[in-house]
């Protein structure tokens, strides 16, 4: 396991671009990040497209379900203009287009997740997650030194460890497990090799409340996923805070994710904390 403090784009580069576009890769690729971090979904007629959500509604000009529309429906919707007119235009991607692009960046990870879950469309979200990571392998993100999944799914965890090697890639989860769909039956924790530590107010392993006075879960937390041989990583929204940053990287996270990944980097370069790299 890694135990040098990584930096990830989130979706691309969210704070400045819109979401899981192009524009927005291809940006962020330009500034000193480790990883890209971004999300697919399966159309209707089983293309792997990238979009954080299920529907295209919060973040297009367009309407729908995306497991329920053909590919030509997708690309029809403008994935920039409710970022901002200048942005307008841009497309949902395809994961190809993607994978094209970090194909010219050896030195770039990928951080993939999966978003179609069987616990909600059954097998469908196998053939989905099949589809997805033989692209991988079809463009060499492969092996641990290119390639994370992340799975808000026990369900996909379990199927990725029966079906692959655990060289071919991590396997990212979350805490507290209650955010991890099938955890009523089966222990999502053992088949992590990273977790993203949120502090939303749920409850703990043991049923009691967290405490959510800020957006870092306690030090005790992060040491115990370290004893379990689990990287503990953090993820900030839009939040630009150095004192946020400081803090995750004082209680032990080792990987950040931030739509400012700029700023974000700014901070772990002040701090030193970023002298190792992949």
């Amino acid at each position: 396991m890694d135990t040098k403090v990584t930096l990830t784009g989130h979706r691309g580069w969210r704070g400045k671009y819109p979401e899981n576009t192009m524009r927005g890769f291809r940006e962020v690729l330009k500034i000193d990040i480790d990883a890209i971090e971004t999300d697919v979904h399966m159309t209707s007629d089983y293309q792997i497209v990238v979009c954080h959500d299920p529907t295209l509604d919060r973040t297009t000009d367009t309407k729908g379900e995306i497991c329920r529309m053909a590919l030509e429906e997708v690309r029809k919707a403008d994935a920039g203009i409710r970022f901002g007119e200048e942005f307008k235009g841009e497309k949902v991607p395809t994961f190809v287009e993607l994978l094209e692009l970090l194909s010219t960046r050896p030195d770039i990870r990928l951080l993939l997740e999966l978003k179609d879950y069987p616990e909600v469309l059954g097998d469908f979200a196998y053939a989905s997650a099949g589809l997805t990571l033989s692209l991988c392998q079809e463009y060499g993100l492969w092996g641990k030194d290119r390639l994370t999944i992340i799975t808000f799914s026990t369900g996909i965890c379990a199927w990725l460890r029966a079906r692959y090697n655990k060289d071919d890639f991590y396997i990212h989860g979350f805490y507290p497990k209650v955010l991890m769909k099938g955890h009523e039956t089966d222990e999502p924790y053992k088949y992590y090799d990273e977790v993203c530590l949120f502090n939303h107010g749920n409850k703990d392993n043991q049923g009691f409340p967290m405490a959510s006075t800020g957006p870092v879960a306690d030090e005790a937390r992060f040491k115990e996923f370290t004893l379990m041989g689990i990287k503990p990583c953090v993820y900030h929204s839009m939040n630009t805070d150095e004192e946020v940053y400081r803090l995750s990287l004082e209680r032990g996270a080792i990987g950040f994710t931030c739509d400012h990944p700029d700023i974000c980097g700014e901070y772990l370069d002040k701090l030193g904390a970023r002298k190792k790299r992949f």
